[in-house]
């Protein structure tokens, strides 16, 4: 899996055991981070196991990196690890990170969150638990906070810190009050496949952007749970990011999609006499032969695009004023970024499991009992 984000002035690319920390403008490498290949050597003490595997074959386990965070303050990076399944806290300050912590997971994490007070961290797993980790106080045991049915692919702590919420494989959107997470507050519910994306409008409380496999974009008030916009879309989305184009009125979301020839779309969402709607649309075409595309960022003026190509990690950059590929950023830039990831494949995920799965018991019911009716004439003549 590979995680890139951006956040002002930092690009985050994490791919295999290594997250390098860029400033895209003047194309330098801020710091980075590699995760050592054993754990164990860093204090993870191991102490369950997924599945019933032993303990002595996860600590043989590759390791690689599945989510990575920055803390609204700036001086935490937490980033969750597969094989040796781990949550890692580092203190961001030192040029190179400085790790504070290693806690074991049971399971291998599907999102993670910072609290806006940055004092704890929340981890979901693909059977949809939720747990809270301390930053204060790394020693405390992790506090399960709510539960899914499926795998939760996002999860969103609201600014006030009253609520958190979450988004699953079951097309749900759910809104659970904090610190009592044992009541739910709404749902925001008309998904019709699952939820991939979550965000929060800046300036606007109680305002939810979410993306779907269902091929919509929804605008939500998600402590009521009303739906105030869809937009119907050419295809599934996997990912979404969202950025702040005029103070409160208008908001670039930009999707990627699953298996379609353009693989982003760019969606300006305006709000005019009190009554949102989506201003604009362009769609990016970002192919470069076999590639597959597993992620992208957006800053103020571009899109950094994260893929797999002949196995290896690629970085492309496209404006989105046009759509086309950034010439203002060196190719040599670009090589170099990706050196640091020489070694480490790069596979894309199948995120065709992200579908539900569909089951047609009826047609095979129907041609067995028009077999039992002929056989009956048969017998009758």
């Amino acid at each position: 899996m590979t995680t890139i984000f951006y956040t002002e002035p930092e690009l985050v690319l994490g791919h295999g055991r290594k997250v390098l920390f860029l400033n895209p403008d003047d194309l330098q490498i801020f710091k980075d981070i590699e995760v050592a290949d054993d754990l164990t050597t860093c204090g993870l003490k191991i102490e369950a196991a997924d599945e019933g595997e032993p303990k002595a074959t996860c600590t043989k386990l590759e390791v690689s990196i599945l989510n990575v965070c920055y803390s609204p303050d700036r001086q935490l990076i937490a980033l969750t690890t597969a094989g040796q399944k781990a949550l890692l806290l580092y203190k961001s300050r030192p040029e190179h990170a400085l790790l504070l912590s290693a806690r074991s997971l049971a399971r291998a994490s599907s999102a993670i969150t910072f609290a806006p007070d940055s004092s704890s961290v929340l981890v979901t797993d693909k059977t949809g638990d939720c747990h809270q980790y301390d930053c204060v106080e790394v020693e405390a045991p992790p506090k399960l906070l709510l539960g899914h049915l499926s795998i939760v692919y996002d999860i969103l702590w609201t600014p006030d810190q009253k609520h958190i919420i979450t988004c699953d494989r079951d097309d749900k959107i759910r809104v659970t009050n904090y610190p009592a997470t044992h009541d739910i507050h709404s749902y925001c519910l008309g998904h019709k496949e699952f939820v991939s994306g979550l965000a929060l409008l800046p300036g606007h409380e109680q305002l939810l952007i979410s993306t779907s496999g269902d091929k919509t974009l929804r605008l939500w008030n998600y402590m009521t749970g009303k739906e105030l916009l869809q937009q119907q879309l050419p295809a599934p989305v996997v990912r979404l990011q969202m950025r702040e184009l005029i103070s409160s009125k208008r908001y670039l979301l930009a999707v990627l999609f699953y298996d379609h020839v353009e693989a982003i779309g760019l969606y300006e969402l305006e709000l005019k006499d009190a009554v949102w709607s989506i201003a604009k649309e362009s769609l990016v075409r970002a192919e470069a032969g076999n590639w597959n595309i597993s992620n992208f960022a957006l800053t103020s003026d571009r899109i950094y695009v994260a893929g797999a190509l002949n196995e290896r990690l690629t970085l492309h950059v496209y404006n989105i004023t046009d759509g086309k590929q950034a010439e203002s950023v060196p190719k040599g830039w670009l090589n170099m970024v990706m050196e640091n990831f020489a070694g480490q494949n790069c596979v894309p995920d199948d995120l065709s499991v992200w579908f539900k799965k569909r089951y047609d018991n009826i047609s095979d019911y129907m041609e067995r009992k028009k077999r039992r009716i002929e056989d009956q004439h048969q017998q009758q003549k």
